[in-house]
């Protein structure tokens, strides 16, 4: 499916070069749609172009090169795309974005450095966004979706990524070994946390150039619920993870802004 000889550094912009690779990417299995069209705004993607700040009738921000890479679960459900679409844009004052934003702006972190993606192409087929990823039952479609992610990390070289939720942890496992095979079974963060392993400042993929420090976050979306169980280095629930993205900022040798 991917052409490892095939520079995004061409006339294509980054993302523009990552969505002609989707075109290509096969068929979906049952319970998951590619999705018709394409956000302008503010998006994740593959729903958007996963730039902070990308607007209609604007030209896409740049690709963050040796930033940071943020990797949700799945992009959202049919009858949330037509919302978004409807608005152009994901709302950034919604459960994902508005918490996510304070998250990266307490750990001084500029969004317009990340790029803000997710572990499974296409969208979930109907109303409901929340719940196991239909695509994640289909070895082949698992595979694929492992491929296209060594890819956006070829595209964008990151110094840190951060993982949302419970579910990433173990679909990126496979693709390094320092992360497997302790991530590769992760049913809740707690387990990361007990083995201290929440946070690998040194992880390696093939087709990335240098180390990539990699921290496991709470899902934002759930956040206020979920977070208080979190455990690091002393510190527990909001302290555990403040501590673990100041560390982790730290490891990956990124400038805090400001």
């Amino acid at each position: 499916m991917l052409d490892r000889t095939t520079s995004s550094a061409s006339s294509l912009h980054a993302v523009e070069y990552l969505f002609t690779l989707l075109d290509d990417f096969g068929s979906y299995p049952e319970g998951v749609v590619k999705p018709a069209d394409r956000l302008a705004g503010t998006a994740f993607f593959p729903g958007g172009a996963g730039l902070f700040g990308a607007a209609p009738g604007k030209p896409l921000p740049p690709m963050p090169d040796g930033g940071i890479l943020v990797v949700g679960y799945n992009f959202d459900s049919e009858a949330g795309f037509a919302r978004s679409l409807a608005r152009s844009a994901e709302n950034v004052n919604g459960p994902t974005w508005r918490p996510l934003l304070a998250v990266l702006a307490r750990a001084n972190m500029d969004p317009r450095a990340c790029f803000f993606t997710n572990a499974y192409m296409g969208l979930k087929a109907g109303r409901v966004a929340t719940g196991e990823f239909p695509g994640a039952r289909d070895a082949d479609f698992v595979q694929r979706c492992r491929a296209f992610m060594l890819e956006q990390l070829r595209v964008t070289q990151p110094r840190l990524i951060l993982t949302l939720g419970t579910h990433v942890p173990a679909f990126l496992a496979p693709l390094s070994p320092a992360l497997n095979p302790t991530w590769s079974h992760v049913t809740s963060l707690l387990q990361l946390d007990t083995q201290n392993a929440a946070l690998v400042p040194h992880a390696r993929f093939h087709t990335v150039t240098h180390d990539v420090t990699v921290a496991a976050l709470t899902h934002p979306s759930r956040r206020h619920i979920n977070v208080t169980r979190r455990l690091y280095k002393g510190h527990q629930g909001d302290d555990a993870e403040a501590q673990l993205l100041h560390d982790a900022l730290t490891a990956s040798h990124l400038k805090q802004d400001g």
